[in-house]
């Protein structure tokens, strides 16, 4: 299609040509060419890139082109990524990081995901991986060869400190507050408070669009209303939700347990008052206390360890000023926008808690897959540990740091343990045989 032949082009070099028909000679476009032989490129394998103009018709007519060639066929969804996976191009995490970058919708998402991508996240677990197997490796020298190498019990002392330390290390990994998982998936919003507070007005103003419905009849949400949104570079998910009341009406009953299980499972709970009602009077209280009032006066199940945002809408309906000193409080009024900007900084200052800060922190679990298999991997550690301070069998020891290496190369999809590996690490710390 370029008439070039691979032999007269200079790996990883474009070059401007000609993209003809193959059968016809018709020209399709002028684009870039670049030939990348391997084992150099993404996949591993010989590969070709045209670099064409984006109109519809002329993607359209070189894909046609290419349909001509013999063996050609169209590329299934994410197959590149596959075979560069397959070829060890790219490990597991590093195959999710690409996948969450493509999805990416927020800086702070694309931040992390970038990290991942590029093998900041597999890089931790292989250092750990690497650890567990120089501890079996000391393990198995101090069993088969203790005796004749003149192999102190200092060694067990020595693997139980290093074990101890990385189990360490790992429980703080996992005590994360899931806020990786929380970044790569949104952070889940309920707005919850009584029938005409202004929770539908909130989500309408916080997405710049009337996404629901708005009137001065109670009992107008009934459903649970969604809509993704990035604050302040962080993704969160809105739910906006039934206002909470007694209800003979089975359809509103129906919205209104949808609602409260909205706000138990929601990462965040923004509870909405009518400051006009005479909440101000509460101001002295803390944020929680104020959230477990009000939940109480709800019917609504409230969580000691919850995340509670307090908003007292309608600012424009009180005459008398209102001073708010703790953090997790504002005032606001959906109708003027006043004191929009303030509960702003309130709300992207807790989604700062509950999401990771990829820019500042070490790469964060990002996936249920990898934080079970982080969680079985620690708990092999811990058992080791046990066999270790009890005296056990030395050999059911080495089989749970076997196990807990397994678990943590599945993360990066190389669970298996390689004896020859294990060997090369054994003979280089202990020169066995010299």
């Amino acid at each position: 299609m370029t008439r070039l032949n691979k032999e007269n082009i200079i790996p990883r070099e474009a070059l401007l040509r000609k993209i003809v028909d193959p059968n016809n000679g018709d020209l399709l476009d002028n684009g870039l060419v670049l030939w990348f032989p391997h084992p150099h490129s993404f996949t591993g394998e010989d590969s070709v890139e045209l670099h064409v103009h984006g109109g519809i018709a002329v993607v359209s007519s070189i894909i046609s082109a290419l349909q001509k060639l013999p063996g050609f066929r169209i590329a299934e969804a994410g197959e590149f990524t596959k075979r560069a996976y397959l070829a060890g191009k790219l490990d597991a995490t590093e195959v999710e990081g690409l996948a969450d970058l493509l999805r990416a919708e927020t800086e702070t998402q694309r931040r992390q995901a970038i990290r991942q991508a590029t093998g900041e996240l597999a890089e931790l677990y292989n250092k750990w991986r690497t650890s567990i197997l120089t501890c079996m490796a000391h393990l198995e020298a101090y069993v088969d060869f203790g005796e004749d190498q003149d192999i102190g019990h200092e060694v067990l002392s020595s693997l139980q400190y290093a074990i101890q330390s990385l189990k360490s290390e790992v429980g703080s990994h996992l005590n994360d507050n899931r806020r990786g998982e929380r970044l790569r998936n949104g952070v889940r919003v309920a707005i919850i408070g009584e029938p005409n507070v202004g929770k539908s007005s909130l989500i309408n103003i916080l997405s710049r669009r009337n996404v629901a419905i708005v009137s001065p009849y109670a009992g107008t949400t009934r459903d649970i209303l969604e809509i993704s949104l990035d604050i302040g570079g962080y993704p969160i998910v809105l739910c906006d939700t039934a206002g909470l009341r007694h209800s003979v009406d089975p359809v509103e009953n129906e919205g209104l347990r949808r609602a409260r299980e909205a706000a138990s499972t929601a990462d965040l709970v923004i509870i909405v008052m009518d400051i006009s009602t005479g909440p101000a009077k509460l101001l002295q209280l803390s944020t929680k206390e104020m959230a477990r009032l009000e939940c109480e006066r709800l019917n609504l199940s409230f969580n000691a360890e919850g995340n509670y945002l307090v908003l007292l809408n309608k600012l424009d309906l009180t005459s008398s000023s209102v001073s708010i000193n703790q953090s997790g409080v504002s005032a606001l009024s959906c109708k003027t926008g006043q004191g929009l900007e303030e509960f702003l900084v309130d709300l992207e200052k807790k989604l700062a808690e509950l999401c990771a800060n990829p820019m500042q922190e070490a790469p964060l679990i990002t996936s249920s897959r990898q934080r079970h298999h982080v969680q079985v991997a620690f708990r092999h550690l811990e058992k080791f540990l046990d066999i270790i301070e009890q005296q056990g069998d030395l050999a059911l020891a080495g089989e749970q740091l076997r196990r807990s290496a397994k678990q943590i190369g599945s993360i990066t999809a190389r669970g298996k343990i390689d004896t020859e590996e294990m060997l090369d690490v054994l003979f280089r710390s202990f020169c066995i045989g010299k």
